[in-house]
């Protein structure tokens, strides 16, 4: 299974075959944010995919509650108001083949225990950082101030 993490062709097969979504790129990326969350570069990035992952709890949620209002409304034995199976068709959409973001929910089965997880050097930190004191993002904070002066100045 970690074999996938790093070899581009065995993620290849699995996307070919439809048991991952997410490009092998994107899914070490979602690794990358997941294990390293506690670092502030991360925090956001890791909320965004927990976003994603309760978008799609919720839609499963929805997906139980219609199966049960069909159930109640025309039984199990009906043909559907779509021209589906209905009530079996629904059922049928409760697994996780249909999950939008299945490969979010699965990243936890990379995780290592944080003790194994290798601190980032100073340097990294130092790249990843989004404080005003690197000089790249002075020039962003310069250049977004510069911005808003245009934008007040035209309004």
């Amino acid at each position: 299974m970690f074999q996938t993490i790093f070899d581009e062709d065995i993620h290849a097969s699995l996307l070919s075959r439809g048991d991952r979504s997410l490009s092998h790129k994107a899914l070490q990326g979602a690794i990358l944010i997941t294990m390293y969350r506690d670092e502030p570069r991360f925090h956001l990035p890791s909320q965004i995919l927990s976003a994603l992952m309760d978008i799609d709890c919720c839609t499963a949620k929805w997906r139980h509650n219609h199966v049960l209002m069909v159930q109640r409304m025309i039984g199990s034995q009906h043909l559907g108001t779509g021209g589906t199976s209905g009530y079996q068709y629904l059922r049928s959409t409760l697994s996780d083949r249909y999950k939008i973001f299945l490969d979010l929910f699965n990243v936890s089965s990379f995780l290592l225990p944080k003790q194994y997880i290798p601190v980032l050097s100073g340097t990294l930190k130092s790249q990843l950082s989004a404080t005003p004191h690197h000089p790249r993002n002075r020039e962003h904070a310069d250049s977004k101030k510069n911005c808003v002066k245009h934008l007040n100045g035209n309004l």
